[in-house]
């Protein structure tokens, strides 16, 4: 990547952070050209690093996935001198980030009403489950929970009595995305008018702004919305159906994409039902409309389905699974995945999840630097980072 696509080059971020609700967003932040430093307890660091399993060899999927092109320093909170570095350190950042409980912080001298008496311009972004205030401030919240309390969950499943969560911490990244959106949104009113701003992103509030449509419907009609597994309650066929060689994913948004589906699979006769005739309609009649589309589809194999469904303007997907999505064409040709070397072992990698088009004067865009590979241990970089931020201070320890 080139100096024009590290917009965020020259950033110092010191994060206070664990988990994944601040680390994803101050990863988007380091991909971005940030200085992105992870402030880790001494011993095991993050606690994340020890979410492992025996087949993973004592790596952790969590940690790798939300910690590339940051640096990270082990600094002891307890301790004065970890203390004393660590406000030092803040004291040169343009950024700080934490995800540690509501108070944690303040109690040690960390918080954004403290730093900020000598550094008025410093952006603080802070990643709570309910908030710095209220009374659910001091609940522990996981994604988990979040995806209960803030209603995800409700919505989510086969049905009531079969709820499910999302399969990848969804609130967390959602709050991190926030967070990182906020920050740069600081960092320029810093950059234009010389102050900075205290962020304080809650998951609740996160997740109850995905909820929006889900909430109007129920303000709208007075009905509770209910889990669907893979339906949408607006819309029909709009879900997952089986074909002889696997799973495929069809989404019919229009009166005139049902006429091209219904031709396409052999069933014009189905436009010419009146419990179909409109997308109201068959929601209203889903299960007397997918008695009919199943067999149907279970004829196909899943590729030809999917290919047919394109050729028409019609939209499909198979579903993959973990091994089908790493070898998937369409991330191939956009170089999405790279090859880390790590632990004695090469492994496939996600990547940042935009692109830099062209350059301004219209030259094709360099690609994008490798990876710094995240921290094999905690603190493999204390050295270097007091040498960059605090060189006139070589005492400072952790």
């Amino acid at each position: 990547m080139t100096a024009a696509h590290r917009p965020l080059a020259g950033v110092r971020v010191l994060s206070f952070e664990h988990a994944w609700a601040a680390p994803y967003g101050t990863m988007m932040l380091a991909d971005m050209g940030a200085d992105v430093v992870k402030v880790e307890p001494p011993g095991l660091g993050d606690h994340v690093r020890a979410w492992t399993r025996n087949d993973l060899h004592g790596l952790s999927p969590h940690f790798l996935a939300v910690n590339r092109n940051k640096r990270s320093v082990v600094l002891d909170l307890k301790t004065a001198d970890g203390l004393a570095t660590a406000r030092n350190l803040a004291a040169r950042a343009d950024v700080v980030v934490e995800n540690f409980s509501p108070g944690t912080l303040d109690r040690l001298g960390l918080d954004y009403g403290t730093l900020s008496r000598t550094d008025p311009a410093l952006v603080y972004c802070s990643v709570s489950g309910f908030g710095s205030s209220g009374p659910y401030r001091d609940r522990r919240a996981y994604d988990l929970l979040i995806q209960a309390e803030g209603g995800l969950m409700s919505v989510t499943g086969e049905g009531p009595e079969h709820l499910a969560k999302v399969g990848v911490p969804v609130v967390d990244i959602m709050a991190a995305m926030v967070a990182a959106f906020a920050v740069v949104c600081a960092v320029r009113e810093r950059e234009q008018h010389g102050r900075g701003r205290h962020i304080d992103v809650a998951m609740l509030d996160v997740a109850a702004s995905v909820m929006a449509f889900n909430v109007f419907s129920h303000a709208i009609s007075g009905e509770v919305p209910q889990p669907l597994g893979t339906a949408h309650p607006l819309l029909a066929p709009y879900e997952t159906y089986p074909t002889r060689t696997g799973p495929v994913a069809i989404a019919i948004l229009t009166e005139a994409h049902w006429a091209v589906f219904c031709t396409l699979i052999g069933r014009p006769d189905l436009r010419e039902q009146p419990e179909f005739a409109t997308a109201p309609m068959r929601v209203e009649n889903r299960d007397r409309l997918n008695e009919q589309l199943r067999p149907v589809l279970a004829d196909w194999d899943q590729g030809e389905l999917v290919d047919a469904l394109a050729r028409h303007g019609l939209a499909g997907a198979r579903v993959n699974d973990v091994p089908a999505l790493v070898e998937h064409p369409q991330l191939a040709h956009r170089n999405f995945f790279s090859t880390w070397p790590l632990a004695g072992r090469r492994m496939v990698a996600p990547g940042a999840p935009w692109r830099a088009v062209a350059e301004p004067d219209g030259h094709p865009a360099a690609p994008a630097a490798p990876d710094r590979l995240p921290a094999e241990r905690p603190g493999q970089d204390t050295d270097a980072v007091l040498r960059d931020w605090l060189p006139s201070a070589p005492e400072a320890t952790a």
